[in-house]
């Protein structure tokens, strides 16, 4: 079997062009298409593309969506999409995982939920040290909280992940690459 083919199609030419140089360094992918705007033309395993892109187009193959403004699945209907983005702070690294994932048939997600709902940094903070295994007075002595405002935020991010437990917060903050 060989490399995953997958495009990348996305009005802004240097996002595009970082998105591709990420891509082309894996050897088990192949950029098959790298243009601004569809229809595409070629058979893809997986197409990365811009928000604009994902609501113009309809894609035969699933798509990952790189997006900074508040979104809704309705936006992309008709499209199956593996995942959504974010522009601003994504990192080689996240995107080569998303990508991999994703042509596999897994959903992924990073940071970023519907309706622009987003962790803030104090949220990430708790939920990075409780992945260290940090329980609430040792975060509320590393960050200089009250133990009562890191429950709520350990709540909070409880909710945001729709988790019932710590450690689930946990591996859903995992899943969705944000610790």
């Amino acid at each position: 079997m060989g490399p995953s083919r997958v495009g990348v199609i996305d009005q802004h030419e240097i996002f595009r062009r970082g998105v591709v140089v990420c891509l082309r360094e894996e050897p088990d992918l192949l950029v098959a298409v790298d243009v601004a705007c569809g229809p595409v033309g070629v058979e893809l395993c997986l197409a990365v593309v811009s928000s604009p892109v994902a609501q113009r187009e309809s894609f035969t193959c699933p798509v990952l969506v790189c997006t900074s403004e508040p979104w809704s699945r309705a936006d992309w209907s008709g499209n199956k999409v593996m995942g959504v983005l974010p522009r601003e702070t994504l990192t080689p690294q996240q995107l080569v995982g998303a990508v991999h994932a994703a042509a596999a048939g897994l959903e992924v997600s990073f940071g970023i939920s519907p309706e622009g709902g987003r962790l803030d940094e104090r949220s990430l903070d708790v939920l990075r040290l409780l992945a260290q295994g940090a329980d609430t007075s040792e975060i509320s002595s590393g960050l200089r909280c009250s133990e009562r405002t890191i429950k709520a935020v350990i709540q909070q991010v409880k909710r945001e992940f729709g988790a019932r437990s710590r450690a689930q917060a946990v591996a859903e903050g995992i899943r969705h690459g944000v610790i």
